[in-house]
């Protein structure tokens, strides 16, 4: 309960523009608020009756924001327990959580779906323990040679994230969901968005890590970094938190946890931001890169003062369950089009008739859009509209991920090349933005743990504590990828040189992430240089919710000069 009214003071503080200035009032003020929330959550997960419990973790369900996903109730038996492979990594501290301990349904599939906090419930063949799709694939010769033809499970070369069998591949090929279609539509334009050819010549595979970089090149580098910030981007980022009056209502329900909180409160200052900008006008056409779920763009409909008047065109590569969309099926005046397309490949010259029948003002938008995508989107919309009479009048975007930036497609290369950068020191850029947002090289998980666990220090010699691989780092806090330790760990080094070499040279957790936010600010820059010189729009980089809702919350904002705010 404690580590619940921890996050609720920070979301409260946040809300309030509160400072952390703990008087008496401030204290019985936000006590009371805190208690009144947790009471309301812990009312729907108390343990029922007959051994039954509800599953609901952090009070995400089916809100805006959350999973979507209804909890089940399920049955708890003594000495029910997960599989040791695939089940949940800590039984007895989840049991000690009041989650329900599980164990896959009789003729089930035995694989444990972590992001679904269930066993898969697909059926299994007799005797067999997982469905077709989480069979693990052979690695060995003799594994292969093992199984008969007929039972041997294969990446589909469509899309490697599912298997078939091998001897119906052929079947396989002519009704896969992944299949590329064979006309393609005529706002695909392969790799029309991808970026500057390569240069002739070999081609690089091996990209120089922050391990393999002498300490002499990563202090060169660091300086460089610094004497770039401070040139052209330090003092120059404003923070402006900003609300939308259409999100009010649902920001003040007591049901929701500081995860689905996070997010309302990044859409409301989007929208204020659309809003302050002139964005929010009838007749636009609103288009959302990486659009997801479309969280975003169901919000901007409610803060539209006549959304009829408008287009909505959500663009993503994956397809999604549990849309926003969907809940605006019935409302048969507004125009949205949701198109299932690798921005690299989107021509908005062929998105007929949105773009082509008539002059329209298009606003692009995107809530973090990871790394290249980033890139990618703007390249979509500064190159792609030159054939059409429509006329791009905003640009809105939400930066994250700058460790997952490629050199490719990134559109800030003129600029860094201009500061002494090379394809080389980019690579190290992009690793050392991860120092920011997980400066210390430890999982969320393991850092919750120092928390709850007073005892956990004295487990952080073990290798096995000190760092993770890169899968394991949190996606959505910009992860370790590409960072010092977790290049360690894919290279076999040792640990302990790695935090020798942070000693040496004086690299501290702290420093580490001041340099990594600098660094995610310059390729920020470069970005904004680009987009200065390729439009007619009044360019702005912004912090646009705090720190203490997300480590990811600088924002592009491109306006025209006469709708500036």
């Amino acid at each position: 309960k404690n580590n619940k009214i921890l996050d609720f003071l920070q979301i409260y503080v946040v809300q309030n523009n509160a400072k952390f200035s703990l008087n008496i009032e401030f204290c019985k003020k936000f006590i009371m608020e805190a208690s009144e929330r947790v009471s309301a959550l812990e009312d729907g997960k108390r343990l029922t009756d007959e051994g039954k419990a509800s599953v609901d973790l952090e009070g995400g369900g089916g809100g805006p924001g959350g999973d979507g996903h209804h909890h089940e109730k399920v049955e708890v038996k003594p000495g029910n327990s997960a599989t040791p492979a695939e089940g949940p990594k800590d039984e007895k501290k989840e049991a000690s959580k009041g989650t329900v301990i599980q164990r896959p349904e009789a003729g089930k599939c035995g694989f444990y779906v972590q992001r679904k906090k269930r066993f898969c419930r697909m059926v299994v063949k007799p005797g067999a323990q997982y469905c077709g799709e989480h069979t693990p694939l052979p690695v060995t010769e003799h594994e292969i040679g093992s199984k008969p033809i007929s039972e041997l499970r294969v990446p589909c070369p469509y899309d490697p994230k599912h298997t078939c069998f091998a001897s119906r591949m052929d079947k396989h090929l002519k009704i896969c969901n992944s299949k590329p279609p064979l006309i393609l539509p005529q706002y695909i334009v392969p790799g029309i968005n991808s970026g500057d050819p390569r240069p002739p010549g070999p081609i690089k595979f091996d990209k120089l890590s922050l391990a393999d970089a002498s300490d002499e090149k990563l202090i060169n580098i660091i300086g460089q970094l610094m004497s770039t910030y401070k040139k052209f981007v330090d003092g120059n980022i404003v923070m402006e938190h900003l609300e939308h009056s259409a999100m009010e209502e649902e920001l003040n329900k007591l049901e929701y946890g500081p995860s689905v909180l996070k997010h309302l409160f990044q859409n409301s200052s989007l929208l204020g931001q659309l809003d302050k900008s002139g964005l929010l006008e009838n007749g636009n056409t609103f288009i959302e890169f990486g659009s997801g779920r479309g969280q975003l763009t169901y919000w901007l409909t409610k803060a539209l003062p006549d959304p009829s008047t408008c287009q909505f065109i959500l663009v993503d590569k994956a397809s999604h369950r549990h849309k926003f969309d969907n809940r605006l099926r019935d409302c048969d005046d507004i125009e949205l089009v949701r198109l299932r397309a690798d921005i690299q490949d989107l021509c908005l010259a062929g998105l007929s008739p949105f773009l082509t029948v008539q002059k329209e003002s298009v606003v692009g938008m995107s809530k973090h859009l990871c790394g290249a995508a980033t890139d990618l989107a703007i390249r979509c919309m500064t190159q792609t509209l030159r054939n059409t009479s429509s006329d791009l009048v905003g640009i809105l975007i939400a930066l994250c991920c700058h460790h997952r930036c490629e050199w490719g497609p990134y559109v800030g290369k003129d600029f860094l090349r201009e500061q002494g950068f090379s394809e080389d020191d980019f690579s190290l850029l992009t690793s050392i933005t991860s120092w920011y947002t997980c400066g210390s090289g430890k999982s969320r998980s393991v850092q919750q743990q120092q928390q709850l666990d007073p005892h956990h220090h004295l487990l952080q010699h073990s290798p096995s504590h000190e760092h993770l691989p890169p899968g394991e780092e949190d996606a959505g806090g910009g992860g370790g990828v590409g960072g010092l330790a977790p290049d360690g760990a894919r290279a076999g080094h040792d640990f302990s040189a790695h935090k020798d070499r942070y000693a040496r040279l004086q690299l501290d957790q702290a420093t580490r992430e001041e340099i990594g936010r600098q660094c995610k600010r310059v390729l920020d820059y470069g970005r904004l240089r680009y987009l200065q010189r390729t439009t007619d729009l009044q360019v702005h980089l912004k912090y646009y919710v705090d720190p203490f809702i997300s480590l990811e919350n600088a924002l592009i904002v491109c306006t025209k000069p006469l709708t500036s705010g």
